[in-house]
């Protein structure tokens, strides 16, 4: 499965997305030049799609962990963890 962390977030006036080939984040304005402004209404609505693209993660991670620990208790050696 992708990695929910990886994807653009668009608030309107401005975006966050990955930098690729680099483990850091670039915001940019929407047209792509500019530095990003934006009122009040937008970082917040920012702030939430950071929080909901976490949330997404952390319930991916805790689904895997789930997963490998039935793995182990299974003992079956063939079995790939969809999550991972």
């Amino acid at each position: 499965m992708p990695d929910p962390r990886a994807q653009l977030i668009d608030v309107g006036p401005f975006q966050l997305g990955p930098d690729a080939g680099s483990p850091a984040w670039r915001a940019v304005a929407s047209d792509g030049v500019s530095t990003p402004t934006a009122a009040w209404a937008d970082w917040v609505a920012f702030a939430q799609r950071v929080l909901q693209v976490d949330a997404i993660w952390r319930e991916r991670e805790a689904r895997g962990d789930a997963w490998d620990q039935g793995h182990a208790a299974s003992g079956s050696v063939d079995a790939v963890n969809p999550y991972r």
